[in-house]
This record gives structure tokens, sequence and C-alpha cells, in this order.
């Protein structure tokens, strides 16, 4: 994540929004093994706007 959001700052974005989804409740009960899902994220979804 790091790799991410430094390469963008420095390519001159400012950082809007940051997120990193869950798995669903529903998932989590009837998928096996959706619980070590929760130790690192599934995806990251990045939101930055050019600044410079």
């Amino acid at each position: 994540m790091t790799a991410y959001v430094n390469g963008l700052i420095r390519q001159g974005f400012g950082i809007t929004g940051l997120v990193e989804p869950e798995p669903g409740e529903k998932l989590l009960r009837t998928v096996a093994g959706m619980n070590d899902e929760l130790r690192r994220p599934m995806m990251l979804i990045v939101s930055a706007v050019k600044e410079r």
C-alpha cells in the first residue's frame, strides 16, 4: 500500500479517499476460509486528484 500511495503523492496527486472493503457478513458465515481474508485487504480503492 505504501508504494501505491507514495507513488501518487510523488506524482503530484492529493489523496481524497482510501477504502479497504471487507467481505460481507454472509460471506464470512458461508464461504470456507473467508474469515482469513480479514487479516489483509482483498482490495484497495484510492481516490486522488492531480494538484500540480
